[in-house]
């Protein structure tokens, strides 16, 4: 037998069983608690929207793969994670229609028409709310949810005259360390209706803070996500809330518990500032990442217009993904600067 030698080949060297299909249905596993939640809480106004989302997922990721002359290939989770995620995002009450035209516009301009599945600079389910959200806004309105009376009434109006986290939680003090966990518990557990609205209101997969928090912990044992992102996002969020606060100083908790466990702000954190196409590679490029959706999502809650800018925070970010690759590069092992 002839001896071929040393061979070198291209790297990794060191392979393991994780694949790109296998990552992508980790994720749909993981989303799963929150898009149980919402079934749960909303019933079939939910179900409506996750079924809408799916088959229109499906069929156009089908199509546009025929349409581009590729196999069709839908085995790869790729269109399921796309449906529940679009789903996620979702306000109850959106028609049919609107989900599919959403769904579609997400696959076909944020995504297929840079090449497909991986070479998108921006978030494909993002890229088709934002469409929706531009087109028809009053559709994907969160103005009756508690993070829009907070916009649009203060703090002082949800404690006081409405009486929310009394009446809905039971929880009239928190000055105390009991009456603080006591009134993260309840919170965690789901957001409720207020006195303002007659019927619960909110995005189909945000309002459980406490299901989200269960997926993300299987992709941070699963390896799938770091810490780097969500941190630099919920650490912005939080800084902003506390320094920035203007109202009185005995209902600065329950404000920062708004900010922090209601709209989207844990599931952008955990499913979508860590999305891995659109998003810097190295350590400090995610943490920078996740400061900027964080600071552009701040800006808007306390002084733009907008109820929760956080999706458009993140597209804004994307934009800046490849300057942040660019500066915040690792210095090659063993490299050093050539004499002049």
């Amino acid at each position: 037998m002839k001896d071929k030698g040393f061979v070198v080949s291209v790297g990794p060297h060191i392979q393991g069983r994780e694949s790109i299909p296998r990552i992508v249905y980790g994720v749909v596993i993981a989303i799963l608690p929150a898009i149980i939640a919402g079934v749960y809480f909303f019933k079939m106004e939910a179900v409506k929207v996750i079924v809408a989302a799916l088959v229109s997922a499906i069929v156009f990721d089908a199509l546009l793969q025929k349409l581009i002359c590729k196999k069709v290939d839908l085995t790869n989770g790729h269109a399921l994670l796309m449906g529940l995620l679009f789903a996620t995002i979702m306000p109850i009450g959106v028609p049919w229609w609107a989900v599919a035209a959403g769904v579609f516009v997400g696959l076909l301009v944020g995504e297929y028409v840079y090449g497909g599945f991986g070479n998108n600079p921006f978030n494909p389910v993002i890229v088709g709310w934002a469409a929706l959200k531009l087109s028809y806004p009053g559709y994907l309105s969160v103005a009756s949810s508690v993070l829009g009376v907070l916009k649009l009434e203060g703090i002082s109006a949800i404690v006081e005259d409405y009486g929310y986290f009394s009446d809905a939680y039971g929880v009239e003090n928190w000055s105390t360390l009991g009456g603080k966990l006591k009134l993260l518990g309840k919170i965690l557990l789901g957001w409720k209706a207020g006195a303002w609205g007659d019927h619960l209101f909110g995005c189909v997969g945000c309002i459980c803070a406490l299901a989200i928090l269960i997926g993300a912990a299987f992709l941070f044992i699963k390896r799938y996500i770091s810490w780097y992102a969500p941190v630099g996002f919920l650490a912005t969020i939080l800084f902003f809330s506390l320094v920035f606060y203007k109202g009185d100083k005995q209902y600065l908790y329950p404000f920062v518990l708004i900010q922090l466990f209601s709209g989207s702000t844990l599931l952008a954190a955990f499913f979508f500032v860590t999305d891995f196409a659109t998003t810097p590679f190295t350590g400090l490029g995610m943490f920078i990442f996740g400061v900027m959706a964080g600071l552009v999502t701040m800006l808007g809650r306390l002084w733009g217009k907008w109820v929760d800018p956080v999706w458009f925070a993140i597209l804004v970010a994307n934009a800046f993904t490849p300057l942040i690759d660019r500066f915040v590069r690792p210095k090659p092992f063993g490299r050093v600067k050539s004499s002049v």
